[in-house]
């Protein structure tokens, strides 16, 4: 099996038009993609992503440099070869280009007409291909009877059916719902891991960044360290948080924001915190850990006054010392209180060892009920709603409860869900500051 890498750019440039209109798209973009790795190519609209994209699969000429696809130079290369070279990879592209003539299945098994495969086994193929992405009941449907994710599901599962040795994706979970992206992207890496497929993927979407081996970063056609792209691509997020303003400023601007404002906001910095997690390097000064402590402060606080709560604590688990521990524990308007319980101990203990959320109306009559905390605050516990927060490996890393909702008896479904939800994405940025407090 070679271990030849399967993507070999070096100086390829590109250009549209000729003079005096002409436009250069790319500028001596060099770069190796291993077999079976997971690239992610990010910038801003216009840096070239997509041009890139198509000279790599061999639907672009390439004008200048060289570049080898799986194992084939493609500048001045004949037709012959760029089709053999289509043949081994799989496209995914945001219009997801399904005939509107044929079902879902007939559309997949239209990729494997060029290899060989009998119509029986495309069938059956084709329908495991549906079933992965979720759509098996709807293998007799035609286009205009599914909706636009759908579509875009039918035409990742046509990429990967003939099981590529390289997929090129551009946008690939633009129109789909943030579980069903999610679904698709772990569906590339389980082929990037299981079959040896290189995966090379342009998106805007910030919440998949985590399945890359490697981000790089294109800007104004030329590429960029991934060092610069953090920069670039955190520009606005370090503006929201005003690094110069007073301390709590930002916790007042959140509060006021309603609802849902503030989880389109905790949305995209998350998103931004995504590139952070990947460069920590750049992010080991004073100035940006006060940042990070005021942020996860600001919506810790805000996500309280969302669910009714009086109070919000984020317990970070200290496995060296078996503790768990905030610095985040408080109620509005009252001071932080530093607080250390035994992992081995607690409702919070028990769901950062378990691992499952507790919804209780009246947390002393549960045994594992730590009482020393209302004995050093002076204050009384009630209704409790605790679930854990993992990091990116799927590991319980903290735990984020709410105590005491104000105008009901206990937190219900819809109130574990947001918690629930609002614990994932605080995560991204808490595991930021932890890695940073631990250095």
């Amino acid at each position: 099996m070679s271990t030849a890498p399967t993507i070999v750019a070096d100086n390829v440039s590109h250009h549209f038009g000729a003079p005096p209109l002409r436009k250069q798209i790319l500028f001596d973009v060099s770069v190796s993609i291993g077999r079976g790795e997971i690239v992610i190519v990010t910038g801003p609209s216009g840096s070239g992503k997509t041009t890139f994209l198509t000279l790599v699969g061999a639907l672009r000429s390439t004008q200048a440099g060289s570049l080898r696809v799986l194992g084939e130079e493609l500048n001045g290369a004949s037709e012959p070869t760029l089709v053999r070279v289509r043949r081994r990879i799989g496209y995914i592209f945001q219009a997801h280009n399904l005939l509107d003539a044929l079902t879902a299945s007939q559309n997949v098994q239209m990729a494997l007409q060029t290899t060989g495969v009998p119509a029986a086994h495309a069938s059956e193929r084709a329908q495991r291909a549906l079933e992965a992405v979720g759509l098996e009941s709807r293998a007799g449907h035609y286009p205009d009877q599914m909706s636009g994710g759908q579509k875009q599901r039918v035409a990742i599962a046509r990429a990967l059916v003939a099981e590529p040795e390289l997929v090129l994706a551009d946008e690939p979970t633009a129109s789909l719902d943030k579980q069903s992206g999610r679904d698709v992207v772990e569906l590339m890496r389980t082929l990037a891991r299981e079959q040896g497929c290189t995966v090379l993927l342009v998106t805007h979407d910030n919440r998949i960044l985590d399945i890359a081996d490697r981000i790089v970063h294109l800007e104004d056609g030329r590429l960029q360290s991934f060092t610069e792209g953090v920069i670039s691509n955190t520009r606005q997020l370090m503006g929201m948080l005003a690094l110069n303003n007073r301390k709590g400023d930002l916790t007042r601007r959140v509060h006021d924001l309603p609802d849902a404002q503030f989880t389109r906001l905790l949305e995209q910095v998350t998103g931004e915190f995504q590139h952070f997690l990947q460069a920590m390097e750049l992010a080991n000064t004073d100035a940006f850990e006060s940042a990070l402590e005021q942020v996860i402060e600001a919506f810790t606080m805000k996500v309280g006054d969302v669910l009714h709560a009086d109070r919000v604590t984020l317990f970070l688990l200290d496995e060296t010392r078996g503790e768990l521990w905030s610095k985040f524990a408080r109620g509005e308007g009252e001071r932080a209180i530093d607080i250390r319980i035994p992992i081995s101990a607690g409702i919070a203990g028990r769901v950062a060892r378990t691992g499952q959320a507790v919804n209780t109306p009246d947390a002393r009559t549960d045994p594992d009920f730590h009482a020393d905390v209302d004995v050093r605050t002076g204050y009384r516990t009630r209704s409790l709603l605790c679930v854990p927060v993992r990091n990116r490996q799927g590991s319980v890393f903290a735990v984020v409860q709410v105590i005491n909702r104000r105008d009901a008896d206990r937190f219900d479904a819809a109130d574990e869900r947001r918690l629930g939800e609002f614990g994932a994405s605080i995560g991204v940025i808490l595991e930021s500051w932890w890695r940073m407090s631990r250095q």
